[in-house]
């Protein structure tokens, strides 16, 4: 980020927690890297810096370095307000598990442009409405892919005779596949066949793996014309959430919660 005291960014934030009598520490999606920084006096009622603040807001900030605490925001101007993903519960379930993946995998520090974009355009679509489910699977790949813990979906990871499979996988036909996040990537029938007894090892259909395998190469214009019935999708987002949980060591907590709301509210998942 540089040695000036003062610099200016892009942010997106992702999460705010209270301090002290008026202050708000505030985690930042930015093209330098994930930020951790402090608004003085944003929750006073004249603070003019309060509603450029908001949770899923993008912002354009100012910002002057501390060697021995948080950075502080002296000025913020919003760029997208995002309003309907603070109004809708439905679009603001989503974009709360879109923020939280992020913050569970990239650390303070780490990140970068690439990410940001990611951030931006998601929720840029989510504002759009329509098609949440698919933009979901694919952003969760495409972050994946930048973290370093992209699936291999395209040749089988298994082992044969203490070798690497390496199979072609071509996700037609009947026979289940399988998912290995421990492996990091997908199962030829066979390989699946023979890991069934490994907790590990979530057998996937043929159109399941396809799917996956479109959410990482397609643009979001074009996958979310493809068609898809509840169960393929309700697969493949088992499928998702298996390998993310697996290496994340734990659920996320917005990923359950939005599961619970879809039950209780009977939303769709196309």
């Amino acid at each position: 980020m540089g040695s000036e005291r003062l610099y200016r960014t892009a942010a997106i934030v992702i999460h705010r927690r209270d301090q002290g009598e008026a202050d708000r520490v505030l985690t930042l999606c930015t093209p330098l890297g994930k930020i951790v920084a402090i608004a003085r006096g944003v929750r006073r009622v004249r603070s003019r810096k309060a509603g450029h603040l908001e949770l899923f807001v993008h912002a354009q900030l100012s910002l002057a370095r501390s060697r021995s605490s948080w950075d502080v925001i002296s000025q913020a101007e919003t760029v997208a307000a995002h309003t309907p993903l603070r109004s809708d519960l439905q679009r603001g379930t989503y974009a709360r598990y879109v923020v939280e993946l992020y913050d569970r995998f990239v650390a303070e520090g780490e990140g970068g442009p690439a990410l940001f974009d990611l951030l931006a355009r998601t929720l840029d679509y989510l504002c759009q409405g329509g098609g949440e489910e698919i933009l979901m699977r694919a952003y969760e790949q495409r972050l994946l892919a930048l973290v370093g813990f992209r699936p291999e979906l395209e040749r089988c990871v298994g082992e044969r005779g203490q070798r690497l499979c390496g199979r072609v996988l071509e996700p037609t036909g009947s026979e289940p596949f399988g998912l290995d996040p421990e492996r990091g990537g997908a199962l030829c029938p066979e390989c699946a066949a023979d890991s069934r007894q490994q907790r590990s090892v979530l057998p996937i259909s043929p159109p399941a793996l396809a799917f996956l395998l479109a959410c990482g190469r397609e643009p979001f214009s074009v996958l979310r014309q493809r068609t898809a019935t509840p169960a393929l999708m309700a697969e493949v987002e088992r499928a998702a959430r298996h390998y993310i949980t697996y290496h994340l060591e734990r659920e996320v907590r917005s990923g359950a919660f939005l599961r619970r709301l879809r039950r209780e509210e009977a939303w769709p998942l196309l």
